[in-house]
């Protein structure tokens, strides 16, 4: 599933305090995976008068409305023997075939695929949204 952005939503709320601003925004719960709403409160309205205040206020606090993904780190020794295994496959089998003297390149060059192969193939990448 891609990755979504939010902006959330501004709504006034009565509290003892007087009229607040309260940013809304969705997250999903990690105990069930079922979306929630979140809210935070920013500031009373009569020192933030304008949706506009609100919102640079927003900006100030840094709300972490978008999280990112922490997922573990791919092992470079798993991408390439994936490339290897996938990527130059016969062209019935791959999804975009490569050219014959690519795949007969990597055939015949050993040095290449131990180049891409780690020893150890414990570095880890991070995966970017």
């Amino acid at each position: 599933m891609a990755q979504r952005h939010q902006r959330g939503w501004l709504k006034k709320e009565k509290r003892a305090q007087g009229e607040t601003w309260v940013l809304f925004f969705r997250t999903t719960r990690q105990s069930d995976g079922k979306r929630v709403e979140n809210k935070v409160p920013l500031g009373l309205v009569r020192h933030l008068p304008e949706a506009s205040s609100a919102w640079a206020e927003v900006e100030r606090l840094h709300v972490p409305i978008n999280r990112v993904d922490v997922r573990p780190g791919l092992i470079f020794g798993d991408l390439a023997q994936h490339y290897a295994e996938h990527e130059l496959a016969e062209a019935s089998e791959s999804i975009r075939p490569k050219a014959h003297t690519t795949i007969k390149g990597y055939e015949r060059d050993q040095d290449s695929r131990n180049t891409l192969t780690p020893s150890k193939g414990t570095s880890t990448w991070t995966l970017l949204p």
